[in-house]
């Protein structure tokens, strides 16, 4: 039994290769709208959150013979936790990641790397108007850097009421929250900067699958920087970062543990 903990569209991606060659496979999710996306396809879907204790037990329970983490890449914590617990039960971990976007293509005063959300706050509180493109789970660092933030700041949501009741929760009201669902063409991208009068765009280096390409190519065209929050540095046992080549390793892993 393989599983896969989602979290990305390419995740989903996978899955469904996987599925295709009717391989058996379990899929957790930490959303409603990551279970909705795999409903209707015969997958065994399950929305949870666990820790290192319960991965564990998870991976007794379920019979695990191979893991597929393909979470999103700052889903620190998670990835930590499963290679911890699958070194401890003696189980083959993969990593899927994301390939990373090369920013040094891009005219370097306009790109501005940190290392944290907190850093990244404190660099956005020197722009007038600021558009978050982060998700909601980390808001808080800005709302607390940033001087007046009620009236400086746009975060770029998921429609999800998980996600708007978070940034509700932190004190945004609908004047702060753009609620939609990409994917976001430069066209798109360029559009809210300019129809909210963006002076920096903050967004995490989540790679050219995830959107920051054309996040980064709106902004030049609107001639503001963007403020890019470097992904956390693990070391994965095994990392992939193109979906042929993972399902053509699981593929023959499966015939290996079939023969």
């Amino acid at each position: 039994m393989i599983w896969v903990l989602a979290g990305t569209g390419d995740s989903f991606e996978l899955i469904y290769k996987l599925k295709q060659r009717n391989i058996d496979l379990v899929v957790t999710v930490t959303t409603k709208y990551g279970k909705q996306k795999l409903a209707g396809q015969n997958i065994k879907v399950l929305k949870c959150s666990l820790n290192e204790i319960e991965m564990t037990d998870f991976m007794r329970n379920k019979g695990i013979d191979l893991i597929i983490d393909a979470t999103h890449p700052f889903a620190e914590n998670v990835s930590r936790n499963c290679m911890n617990a699958a070194q401890e039960n003696n189980i083959e971990y993969i990593r899927y990641e994301r390939k990373m976007l090369d920013l040094t293509k891009y005219p370097k005063k306009y790109i501005l790397d940190v290392k944290s959300y907190k850093e990244a706050a404190e660099l956005a509180n020197n722009y007038k108007k600021v558009f978050l493109t982060i998700g909601s789970n980390n808001l808080s660092y800005f709302i607390d850097e940033i001087e007046n933030w009620q009236e400086r700041l746009i975060a770029r949501i998921l429609p999800d009421w998980k996600f708007i009741k978070k940034a509700k929760e932190d004190g945004l009201t609908p004047a702060n929250i753009v609620g939609i669902q990409g994917p976001f063409s430069k066209k798109l991208n360029k559009s809210l900067i300019d129809e909210y009068e963006v002076d920096v765009l903050v967004t995490k280096a989540s790679g050219k699958y995830g959107g920051l390409e054309t996040k980064i190519e709106a902004a030049l065209e609107s001639v503001i920087p963007v403020i890019v929050i470097k992904r956390p540095n693990l070391c994965y046992p095994t990392v992939f970062n193109k979906i042929d080549h993972l399902f053509e390793y699981v593929v023959n892993e499966v015939s290996l543990y079939n023969d």
